[in-house]
């Protein structure tokens, strides 16, 4: 026990020892750090005082050596100003002669360069020295240059302008043509060198003069474009086309200096419909910017005698849509040459004179249809409609092209467009008034019964109409009030089936009328079946105009087949007194002998049949029936209803003893009956 505690003990003062070494080393090696750090605190110390001794004797070199570079940059921007202020003294010396010479061809960048450099002279002089013969000069030296460039404007535009060739313009009006309609107005080469004049004029000159040049300029070259359109169109230069092309294909390239019209791959229905395209398209996006054309400002394909009988029709719709698409394009030239402050302005005063002319053209052919109509010529209606339908579909983008522009220049559209709307609506009225009120003198009538030109001449007019039903509904919807409060989808269509009934209506009245002109009943029937049959035909072939006419009347299909039913029986009336003689009441023996009574009897049969065979087929193979299906059926009932019976009376009395020379009353067989029967209706019989 004693030994392990001795043990422990001696362990203890072991390591006593062992940690007061450690504690002395580390106390000498701390008194050795601060020895060394006490000197370099020293050094730096002395470095110091050193670093600003070095600093206080280098520092008025540096302030010296920054005020001599300050005086040297000085004396440099001294000497370039000079430099300038000399060059000004001298620039219009220098450059008169070139100014007063104009810019060279192809050469306009080189002559704006010393335009810049008199026009910096100019405001040098005017800032700095007013009233300096420098002034005076640069100043006489601008105003020359100024000239030169507006003088150079309006040369490079006289001499590139062109009208836009015809066809070029009717392929515009019907989507016929190429694939891509491009309206090169001026070539890309100088449209930049316009625009380059055009753009230094308006900032750095502000000067505006150029722009009555450039409207001046274009404005007649619309005008003589749509000139020669009007008269190519009005003197057969264009034929009116009446068949619609193959769709283009929707591949449009871009060409240097051109507007593009781009169509759409779309096959063009006949009836057009009223979209409307963006015409952003026009308005800006470059020299090329494609203009999509808008199949409701393409001008329909239909056969000639469709545009009415107002001589100028087919030339005026045809200029709407060219006049249309024509501004587009021009605007879009104006847009990549005219800086766009002046658009609006330059816009404006570009259409005012065309615009007269077309507002003008437009009146003129109102007026003109109204002289035609003055002479109950109705198919004028047709020339005015088809005006309308296309000013109507046109009027949207009018509206939207020439939106914004001082005067409202799109009211005078909206105004033409008012003035044909009161022209057609008029017209229409007075149509029906004329089938009214249609003379029923004797002397206008048919003398062979056939279809009056009343009817056919209303019925045709009635089939036109069905291809502008939108435009004559729009037209009449706001006068009639049973229309407007009916619960269809389409109370447009709705007001032509009431205009189209009441049309028929005053026909069927006016050929009763007209009808009871003739002396001879049979006649009068023969009329009326013939006009009755041809109505009731017409409706069942022209199937859009009878869905049109059910609107207000359900069955008028069966009213007018049930007239012509009643005709048909009134006319089997005029058999009813040959029918009496072939009435057979008693049967007779060809051994049987006769009395005399009974012999005049038999003579009387045949003496009267052949008398009213005779005068019914001196009569009725003058009368027509124009129609071979009606004249073959009556025809064809007529020995239905006469044979069976005259066979009926041969057959009793043909054998019989009743004269002593029996080809004296019996002159016909029942061949010759049929045959006679066979020939009404027929003059050449």
């Amino acid at each position: 026990m004693e030994q392990s505690v001795v043990s422990r003990r001696r362990e203890y003062e072991e390591k006593l020892e062992r940690d007061r070494q450690n504690l002395q080393n580390i106390k000498d090696a701390m008194a050795k750090s601060n020895a060394l750090s006490q000197n370099m605190a020293s050094i730096l110390n002395a470095f110091e005082d050193r670093l600003h001794r070095l600093e206080n004797s280098v520092k008025p070199v540096q302030l010296r050596t920054l005020t001599l570079t300050r005086l040297q940059d000085n004396v440099a921007v001294t000497l370039r100003k000079l430099g300038s202020i000399v060059e000004f003294h001298h620039v219009a010396g220098g450059v008169d002669q070139p100014i007063r010479d104009g810019p060279g061809v192809g050469d306009i960048e080189t002559y704006l360069g010393l335009m810049d450099r008199v026009n910096r002279a100019k405001d040098f002089f005017a800032a700095n020295n007013p009233g300096s013969m420098e002034l005076a000069n640069s100043t006489e030296t601008f105003k020359i240059g100024v000239e030169k460039l507006v003088k150079e404007f309006r040369t490079i535009l006289h001499q590139n302008g062109k009208t836009v060739p015809v066809k070029l313009m009717v392929d515009m009006a019907t989507g016929s043509g190429d694939d891509e309609i491009v309206v090169e107005h001026l070539p890309g080469r100088v449209q930049d060198t316009l625009t380059k004049i055009a753009t230094w004029l308006v900032d750095i000159a502000h000067n505006s003069e150029f722009l009555a040049v450039y409207f001046q300029s274009r404005a007649t070259l619309l005008s003589r474009s749509m000139t020669a359109l009007r008269e190519a169109v009005r003197h057969g230069g264009v034929n009116v086309p009446t068949k619609k092309p193959i769709a283009a294909k929707d591949t449009p390239q871009r060409r240097q200096g051109g507007h593009i019209f781009r169509r759409e791959p779309t096959q063009r229905p006949r009836r057009m419909s009223l979209r409307e395209k963006p015409l952003a398209q026009a308005s800006g996006g470059g020299r090329n910017a494609p203009t999509v054309l808008d199949e409701s400002y393409v001008v329909p394909l239909i056969s000639g005698k469709d545009w009415g009988s107002v001589e100028g029709t087919y030339a005026f719709v045809t200029s709407c849509s060219v006049f249309y698409q024509l501004l587009m394009s021009e605007r879009a030239l104006m847009h990549s040459i005219i800086p766009s402050q002046h658009h609006r302005t330059c816009f404006q005063q570009l259409l005012a004179t065309p615009l007269d002319f077309f507002v003008a053209e437009g009146e003129n052919l109102n007026n003109a249809v109204k002289r035609v109509l003055s002479k109950n010529d109705y198919q004028a209606v047709l020339s005015g409609l088809r005006i309308l339908q296309h000013l109507q579909q046109l009027t949207p983008q009018y509206q939207e092209l020439l939106k914004g522009l001082k005067g409202d220049p799109a009211s005078r559209i909206n105004m033409l467009t008012s003035l044909f709307e009161n022209t057609c609506y008029k017209s229409l009225i007075e149509f029906c008034d004329y089938v009214k009120n249609d003379s029923d003198k004797i002397s206008n009538m048919p003398k062979d019964g056939t279809v009056h030109e009343i009817t056919s001449s209303t019925v045709s007019f009635l089939q036109q109409c069905m291809d502008l039903q939108e435009v004559i509904g729009k037209l009449l919807l706001p006068h009639d009030p049973s229309a407007q409060a009916a619960t269809t989808t389409r109370p447009t269509r709705m007001a032509l089936g009431s205009y189209f009934n009441k049309v028929l209506r005053v026909l069927t009245q006016n050929l009763q009328a007209k009808a009871n002109c003739y002396e001879n009943t049979s006649l009068q029937t023969i009329f009326r079946l013939n006009n009755f049959h041809f109505i009731h035909k017409s409706l069942t072939k022209s199937t859009d105009v009878l869905l049109i006419l059910e609107e207000e009347t359900p069955d008028i299909e069966d009213n007018y087949n049930d007239m012509v039913g009643r005709e048909r029986m009134k006319y089997q009336k005029v058999w009813s007194k040959a029918l009496n003689y072939l009435m057979v009441s008693d049967q007779f023996h060809k051994e049987q002998t006769l009395s005399k009574n009974e012999r005049e009897a038999i003579k009387e049969k045949f003496k009267g049949f052949n008398t009213e065979l005779d005068d019914i087929f001196r009569t009725q193979r003058t009368y027509a029936l124009p129609d071979e299906s009606l004249r073959e059926s009556i025809r064809r009932e007529n020995i239905e209803l006469i044979v069976p019976f005259y066979r009926t009376l041969l057959e009793r009395y043909g054998g019989v003893p009743f004269t002593k020379n029996p080809s004296k009353y019996i002159r016909h067989q029942v061949t010759d009956v049929e045959r006679i029967l066979r020939s009404f209706f027929d003059a050449s019989a």
